[in-house]
Parts: structure tokens; sequence; C-alpha cells
């Protein structure tokens, strides 16, 4: 009962604190990019084209997470990819948001609901006040999403350095928080050192920067996507495979990712999974266990990866070509990784499993993934 009554009471005290903010104008209201700035577009926007197996998958996905149909479709359509050539921002680097004409821009955030969700913005700091009045500043920050997430590190930050790219051809400072992890800051020095007009600042997590000239660059892949364009991956692909100097010429490799080591989503039939799967030829790995240039080379060799779904399969990016196999519990579906093989044009089946319990845990149907891996393999390569 104290308990109860505690949570009860701090979820009050917390109530009353942001409504007190937004008594004060901590949280700025909204606005669009629509009819400011300069915009220069890199693509045009086009509509993805969908078997009816993945029609049907998709439909799924919706509905296990009660969202309107359309609306979920709409987050694969591929957007255009662009940047905003802007003036007189306030950058805000605990977050990656800005803010124009005191009201903060929804495209910089990917979303307003991804941002309010954050614990980054709902709670308080104290930012410390800068100006930029010199030079011309961009950012690929996507704070907290991505501070130490792979998924939306590869998916919501790197593909924006390509627009940046592309796109500016003069002189500018990219803008990331110091904390970025070493993996983070290793991926943005080989992307960047072809481009030696594009200088690396890392700056405070709790700053907020009044900036005279400033780029925005759209973020590529929607909210619920993780679809690239092959033009993009490809790019992120090269840059990263010459980076960490991966060998192109290992033998090919299936791959088993476990996670009996994570706290959700376990598969409680595990060990009779992995017999099944070592019978054709498979190898069980912990992605938590190797090294971030080991991770990449490991799915370079891949020719196959099976895996619940996890943030560890946004790797399957670095594969050269293979089959993809993701577990989903029941009435829990996301359609990240099918979205994100279909940009690579690699194959994607889903096998979806038993209810998950409070942790995601659930059983997999060995029959179907026998049937998958004899359709696709022989046993003991």
């Amino acid at each position: 009962m104290a308990s109860a009554f505690f949570k009860t009471l701090k979820r009050k005290i917390y109530s009353a604190f942001y409504v007190t903010l937004r008594l004060f104008n901590y949280y700025p209201f909204f606005s669009y990019l629509h009819g400011r700035g300069e915009k220069i577009n890199l693509t045009e926007e086009y509509e993805l084209e969908f078997t009816e197996e993945e029609k049907a998958f998709l439909k799924a996905c919706a509905a296990s997470y009660n969202y309107f149909e359309s609306d979920y479709a709409l987050g694969h359509r591929q957007k255009e990819l662009s940047i905003y050539k802007l003036k007189d921002v306030t950058f805000l680097s605990h977050t990656g948001a800005i803010l124009l004409n005191h009201k903060l821009i929804v495209e910089s955030a990917s979303s307003v609901t991804r941002l309010t969700a954050t614990k980054a913005f709902r709670d308080f700091s104290l930012l410390i006040p800068h100006t930029y009045k010199d030079g011309v500043y961009t950012t690929i920050q996507h704070s907290h999403w991505a501070d130490n997430n792979i998924s939306h590190w590869l998916i919501d930050c790197l593909p924006r350095v390509y627009i940046i790219t592309q796109l500016i051809k003069e002189p500018v400072t990219l803008l990331m928080w110091n904390g970025a992890q070493p993996y983070q800051k290793q991926m943005l020095s080989y992307l960047l050192r072809d481009y030696p007009h594009i200088k690396l600042k890392y700056i405070g997590k709790h700053q907020k920067i009044k900036i005279a000239n400033f780029y925005l660059p759209s973020f590529v892949a929607a909210t619920f996507s993780a679809y690239i364009p092959p033009d993009v991956s490809q790019w992120l692909r090269e840059k990263l495979w010459d980076g960490y100097r991966i060998k192109r010429d290992n033998p090919k490799k299936r791959v088993y990712i476990s996670r009996s080591k994570a706290r959700l989503r376990r598969i409680l039939n595990e060990r009779e999974l992995i017999a099944l799967l070592e019978s054709f030829g498979f190898i069980t790995i912990w992605a938590e266990d190797l090294d971030y240039k080991d991770q990449i080379q490991l799915f370079y060799d891949a020719e196959a990866v099976v895996s619940s779904h996890g943030a560890g399969l946004t790797n399957i990016l670095f594969a050269e070509k293979c089959h993809v196999l993701e577990f989903h519990p029941a009435k829990i579906m996301k359609a990240h990784y099918m979205l994100l093989s279909k940009g690579l044009n690699f194959d994607y089946t889903a096998i979806v499993g038993s209810e998950g319990d409070e942790m995601e845990c659930y059983t997999v149907p060995l029959s179907e993934v026998e049937k998958w891996l004899q359709t696709n393999f022989e046993t003991n390569p």
C-alpha cells in the first residue's frame, strides 16, 4: 500500500512540475518548416511497392500497435530528401531539436510524439546560452533516442550525413554532443574524411545555442520505418566497410543472434531452436560480446541472419547479401527490419511466435523455422 501511495504521489508531483514549466514557457510551442527558409531537394518523394505478403505483414504490425492502417502506411512512403537553409535558429543540444522564432520546429525532432516522450525533453535541464554569429552549422544529432542505441544511430542519424555531404558545398561545422559513444565518433570520422569542408565540433549536452546560419537536413527514414533508399545505404556501407577495413574474402557464415542475455524478447525454447539451426550450419553469437568492428565483419560475412526482433538486427545493414529471418512475439510486431531488408534487396521472412509474457519473452514455432531452413539451405554445409 505504501509503495502505491508513493508512486501516486510521485506522479502528481511530476505532473504539477510539468504544468509549472509550461506556465513559464519552458516547453515551446510547435511549428513546421513550410514556407520558412530556403529548401533544397536532393531527391523527390516516392511510394514503395509491396507484395501481397508484405502488405499483410505490415497490416498485422499496424494492428498489433493499434495504428490506423492508412497512417502506418504513410510511414512507408519514402519522403523527399532535402535540406533547409535557415537564419537565426536556436539549437538545443540536449535533444538536437531547433527553435525558430521561439517555436520548436517539428521536422528537427522527427515527430512531436517522439520528442515529447523523451526524458531529455520532459525533464528540466538548465541550458547554458551561447551564440554562434560567424560560420555555418548543421547537425545530425537526435537525442536522447540515439545516445547509445545502434538502431536509432544508424537509421535516424547517420543517413543525414549523406544529405549534408551531397548538398552542402561551402565550409560547414557539424555539431555533435561530446558524450557520443566511441563507435559513433569513429563512424562519423570515417564518413567525413573525404569531405574536408565539413568540420566536427563536439559540444556539451546542456547548451542553448543561437546560430545565425544553419542547415537542417531531413530525416531519411520515416518515424515507423527503417527503410533507407539504396543510394544512401550503399554510400554508408562502402564508407564504413572501408573505414573499418572489413575483409571482403572471408568464407560466408550462417548466424543466429541470441538474446539470452537481454532483458526483453528472449526465446523460451531457444535450446531446441539452436539445435535445429546448428543442423543447418548456423553458429550462435551474442552481439554484446563483440566490439563494433567485429560485429560489422561478422555481418558482412553472413549469408543468413536469424534473430528475435531487437536493435542488433540493424547490423544487417553491413551484410553484403543475406537471408534474414526475424522472430516476433504475437501482438508486438514491428516492421522495421522488413523495411530495412527491402531497401537492401535482402530476402526477408517473419515468423510470429506465441504471445509474450510481461518481458515479451515467447516461444517460436520450430516447424515453421525448419520449413524456412529446408527451403533456403542444405544441412551441414
